[in-house]
């Protein structure tokens, strides 16, 4: 009967399971029955400081795991970040090289005023938002109406310079677009960047976007009202976007007012600064 001596009531008990993470700090042992006053005094006492404790622990893993999660998000932009950096400078890489065979091209024909016209220009991409803004008068087929206060304070940002390059894309890739427009291109600015005709230059389709979601418009349309030619007000849902995501992400709004019946010949760029509301962050 060895196998079978154990009482009912024991083989009924299991053992605690050990918790999971954290092991609780462990309990004061009470004091025995008729202990001195003295005694039970100090139990109650290291009872208490090891409540104490507990919290103060219990506090110390809640901002580690905050500290974590922030330096998880932190890590995360960063990323982002130099990726757009590293698309911009590709983008730059290639303009450079399209901008050599041109010239080489050119000084073949013998067109050598041209050449010496071109190297006149502002050199490379732009280094600021006010940068940008003194060259806006070299664009013959985009007027920028936007608020120039608004643009230049994202010069206050560590990301400004990648953000004019971008910007400056942008508007030469519009200037391009309406130069092609008048030319016999017979689409919009995104499926012009989509499928481009030859020596167009254009801005990566996936940072287009030419309609803003019902819901946003719902909520904040009046937001994407801005100035548009001879003292007149549009709105103006088409974008670029100049970053991906961050606290500021910049956009560029336009209307694209190049053809059609009245159309003014040109693609008007309404605002140019951080990202406006939308219901995605709201």
């Amino acid at each position: 009967m060895s196998g079978s001596s154990t009482s009912p009531a024991h083989r009924l008990v299991r053992p605690v399971p050990r918790p999971v993470g954290r092991p609780a700090l462990r309990s004061v042992p009470a004091p025995p029955a008729g202990a001195s006053d003295d005694l039970q005094a100090e139990v109650a006492v290291l009872t208490e400081l090891l409540e104490v404790a507990d919290q103060s622990l219990r506090r110390a893993e809640e901002e580690t795991a905050s500290l974590t999660e922030q330096l998880q998000a932190v890590q995360a932009e960063r990323d982002a970040e130099l990726e757009d950096h590293l698309g911009t400078l590709g983008e730059l890489e290639r303009a450079r090289a399209e901008g050599d065979a041109l010239r080489e091209a050119l000084l073949r024909q013998g067109r050598y005023e041209e050449v010496a016209a071109a190297a006149e220009a502002p050199a490379g991409l732009p280094t600021s938002f006010a940068d940008l803004w003194e060259r806006l008068g070299t664009l013959v087929h985009v007027r920028v109406t936007a608020d120039r206060r608004i643009a230049l304070a994202l010069d206050e940002q560590a990301e400004a310079r990648t953000w004019a390059a971008k910007a400056w894309s942008g508007l030469a890739a519009l200037e391009s677009y309406a130069a092609h427009r008048k030319d016999g291109f017979t689409g919009g600015f995104h499926q012009f960047c989509r499928n481009p005709p030859t020596g167009a230059r254009v801005y990566p389709v996936s940072q287009v976007a030419m309609t803003e979601t019902s819901a946003t418009m719902a909520a904040y349309g009046q937001e994407r009202i801005f100035p548009a030619l001879e003292g007149t007000e549009a709105e103006m849902q088409a974008h670029l976007k100049l970053a991906p995501r961050g606290n500021v992400c910049p956009r560029v709004h336009f209307l694209d007012d190049v053809a059609g019946k009245g159309a003014s010949g040109v693609v008007v760029v309404g605002y140019v600064g951080p990202h406006l509301r939308n219901k995605r962050t709201s």
